[in-house]
């Protein structure tokens, strides 16, 4: 029988998928890591273009993207293993090498030899290893606001975030997403709508699966940035919150090779869910689909 707090992250999941701009096809996929959970949707034969979420917030976060996405890709949004979502680890994945092979197994298994990557805050973070350790199966890679990856988060997001992750009130939870964003003046709509699906499926999250099984990210290592040799694009909100936006530009144009950099305004780490359309005209322009 399944548990309260597994029926309520259940719930919050799927009406965070009910507020996506289209409809994904969501499917399990089997590696010998996980079996993975991955929505599924765009133009057959289309440029596939694999997503990776943030923290906690699963693969329902693409909700604004969605449809102009799927326009120019075959798209692969998944649900990262020991994170809040339906995927699940077949044995500890607690390393980031251990990851970085799951994603490997699982672009296999999806038939993709060589895919565009992309990924958003943790999701980023963790694209930039995969591309500089498996640089022969990425095409082009995306990181969106990546978290950790070029500089340490600042002071006041970790005393803003770690009292939710011990005492989990819907409130804070909320609470912290909106600080870290930029909401239009209008209140209501899209906007509202997905920011509080994520609320709500991290909050339910944090209480279904509890403490974080995976690695947690941290600054990457200069000489692994050095080996990205894929054409990567850095998209950052210029009212980020979480770090200085042009800190981050700037150190990133010094270890990436031939990096392209920009920043959106009026966005902060809400960057997809704020700025919908500029995010995908940037992706699509930079892919060529």
């Amino acid at each position: 029988m399944s548990s309260q707090t597994e029926v309520d992250f259940r719930r919050a999941y799927e009406h965070l998928l009910s507020l996506w701009t289209t409809a994904p096809e969501s499917r399990d996929v089997e590696t010998p890591s996980a079996r993975t959970r991955v929505q599924v949707w765009g133009r057959e034969g289309a440029p596939p273009l694999v997503l990776l979420h943030g923290f906690k917030v699963s693969s329902g976060m693409w909700a604004a993207n969605a449809l102009e996405l799927g326009k120019s890709f075959r798209v692969y949004a998944v649900d990262l293993p020991g994170d809040h979502g339906f995927s699940v680890p077949h044995r500890p994945i607690t390393r980031v090498e251990q990851l970085l092979g799951w994603l490997d197994e699982l672009l296999t298994a999806l038939g993709l030899s060589r895919t565009n990557l992309g990924g958003m805050s943790y999701g980023g973070w963790l694209t930039a290893q995969y591309a500089s350790r498996a640089p022969e199966r990425v095409s082009k890679l995306v990181m969106i606001a990546p978290g950790a990856t070029f500089v340490r988060f600042n002071t006041e997001f970790a005393l803003r975030g770690f009292p939710f992750l011990f005492w989990k009130r819907r409130e804070w939870v909320h609470a912290h997403l909106r600080w870290a964003a930029v909401p239009p003046k209008e209140a209501g709509g899209l906007y509202d709508a997905v920011m509080s699906g994520i609320g709500d499926v991290m909050w339910t999250g944090l209480r279904h699966f509890g403490w974080y099984r995976g690695p947690w990210p941290a600054v990457v290592k200069e000489e692994v940035l050095r080996r990205i040799q894929v054409p990567t694009l850095l998209l950052v909100g210029q009212q980020e919150r979480i770090y200085d936006a042009e800190t981050v530009m700037a150190r990133a144009r010094s270890l990436v090779p031939g990096i392209v950099c920009e920043t959106i305004p009026d966005a902060s780490h809400d960057l997809p869910i704020r700025q919908p359309e500029l995010v995908v005209e940037r992706l699509r322009t930079f892919i060529g689909a």
